[in-house]
């Protein structure tokens, strides 16, 4: 299999309408691609991102039915994001989304498979240190509630992280 910097050589020995062509048919190729290259190149589509991390985030159906959250769903959609680049806030914003939809689950029914108590640490760690990243501290008070809202068996460990990154008390 040829290396990348073969690749682009002959891409770029193509006459502009062979490129053209080869664009195409990489754009077509998959929803993932498509989704890649509006983000990448027109900075348009990140909202699909965020869309695609709520719903796979949702702990019930339409019907009100428990609903599984399939944790490799939601890293492969969060990973997907990091590659296209997505805005510091986009990511910020499916972090808390995800880290959201966990501890739902978690409350809604009592706890959960053990790998989602460690995705809403590994997500409120994302988010917290993104936060402070793009300087938008502002926003702790409001994470402070949260916590203090949704209190299971967690949020000691929860709490330590806030005050670990925040250096701020619940």
């Amino acid at each position: 299999m040829a290396n990348l910097r073969e690749i682009k050589k002959a891409f770029f020995e193509l006459s502009d309408k062979e490129q053209e062509s080869i664009l195409k048919e990489i754009y077509s190729f998959s929803k993932d691609i498509k989704e890649f290259l509006n983000v990448r190149l027109l900075n348009d589509g990140e909202e699909l991102y965020i869309e695609k991390i709520r719903k796979a985030t949702e702990s019930s159906t339409p019907m009100g039915l428990p609903k599984t959250i399939k944790v490799t769903q939601v890293n492969s959609i969060l990973n997907k994001a990091k590659k296209s680049k997505v805005k510091k806030d986009t990511l910020c914003e499916m972090e808390w989304i995800a880290f959201d939809g966990y501890m739902t689950s978690l409350n809604d029914y009592g706890g959960g498979p053990e790998s989602y108590e460690n995705k809403v640490y590994d997500h409120l760690k994302n988010y917290l240190l993104l936060l402070n990243d793009i300087s938008k501290n502002d926003e702790l008070d409001g994470v402070k509630h949260y916590l203090r809202e949704h209190t299971n068996m967690y949020y000691d460990h929860l709490w330590e992280l806030f005050e670990e990154i925040t250096g701020e008390s619940v």
